[in-house]
C-alpha cells in the first residue's frame, strides 16, 4: 500500500518535465491522479504509464490561462474520483529576455500561464478541500522568486508573485484544514531550460534538477503527519554549485 493511496491530486503542466516526474512519483504511491496540459498525446502518454505503476488517472487538454480549464478539470477530478486532495500548481513558462526587450505580450503570457493558472485552479479546487476541511496545495515556484534574476524580469516578477499568493493562503486556508506549500527549486533538466542559447544536450549533461528529484520532494510534502506542514521548499542538485 502507497503512501499516497485513497488520495487524488491535481497536478497542471503535467505533460512533461517536473509535472510528468511528480505524477509517476504520486502514481507510484498509490494516488489518483488527474492531469493537465495542453499536449493531449502527451498527456495520454503520462496516463498510460500512471496505469502501469497501478495508479488511476484521467487527464484534461486545455490551456491553463483560461479559467474554463481550471473549472473542467476540478470537475472531472470530482466527477471521477468524488474530492481533490491535493492541487499541484506546476504550469509555468519562461522567458529570458531583457527589461527593454520583453513586449507586454510576453508579460501577459508569462503572468497568465504562472500567476494567473495558479490562481484559477486554487480558486476551481478549495471549495471542495473547505467541505472536507482537509487538503494540500502546492505553489512551484522558483529561486528566481527568492533572488530576482536579470534578463528574466517577466518571469522573476510571476514567481515572487506566486510566493506572496502562498503565503497569503496559508494564513487564510490553514485554520480550515488546508495546508499551503510554496515549492522553489532551482533549474531542471528538462525541455523548459532548453533555448535561449541553452541545447537539449547541454541540458541533459547540467547537473540540474531532474523529474525524478522534484517528484520525490514533492511527495514528502504531501506525506508530513496531520500536525505538521513544509511551507516552502527550496531545491537544488548536488551536482550544481550556486
Amino acid at each position: 500500500m502507497g503512501r499516497l493511496t485513497g488520495k487524488v491530486a491535481i497536478i497542471t503542466g503535467a505533460s512533461s518535465g517536473f509535472g510528468r516526474g511528480t505524477a509517476l512519483a504520486f502514481a507510484a504511491e498509490g494516488c489518483d491522479l488527474v492531469i493537465t496540459a495542453r499536449r493531449e498525446q502527451k498527456l495520454q502518454e503520462v496516463v498510460d504509464t500512471c496505469k502501469m505503476l497501478g495508479s488511476h488517472a484521467v487527464y484534461y487538454a486545455g490551456d491553463t490561462q483560461e479559467e474554463n480549464t481550471a473549472i473542467e478539470t476540478v470537475k472531472l477530478a470530482i466527477k471521477t474520483f468524488g474530492k481533490v486532495d491535493i492541487l499541484i500548481n506546476n504550469a509555468g513558462i519562461g522567458r529570458t529576455l531583457s527589461l527593454t526587450e520583453t513586449t507586454m505580450s510576453d508579460y501577459d503570457l508569462i503572468m497568465n500561464t504562472n500567476v494567473r493558472s495558479a490562481f484559477a485552479f486554487t480558486k476551481a479546487a478549495v471549495p471542495d478541500m473547505l467541505k472536507r476541511h482537509d487538503g494540500q496545495i502546492i505553489l512551484v515556484s522558483s529561486v528566481t522568486g527568492i533572488v530576482g534574476h536579470a534578463n528574466e524580469t517577466a518571469y522573476s516578477c510571476s514567481k515572487f508573485a506566486l510566493r506572496g499568493f502562498g503565503q497569503a493562503l496559508d494564513k487564510e486556508l490553514l485554520d480550515k484544514g488546508i495546508k499551503t506549500c510554496v515549492f522553489c527549486p532551482h533549474a531542471g533538466a528538462t525541455e523548459f531550460e532548453v533555448g535561449h542559447g541553452r541545447t537539449k544536450e547541454g541540458v541533459a549533461k547540467s547537473g540540474f534538477l531532474t523529474p525524478e528529484d522534484v517528484g520525490q520532494a514533492l511527495l514528502s510534502v504531501c506525506t508530513q503527519t496531520k500536525n505538521s506542514r513544509i511551507v516552502e521548499v527550496r531545491l537544488a542538485s548536488n551536482n550544481v554549485k550556486y
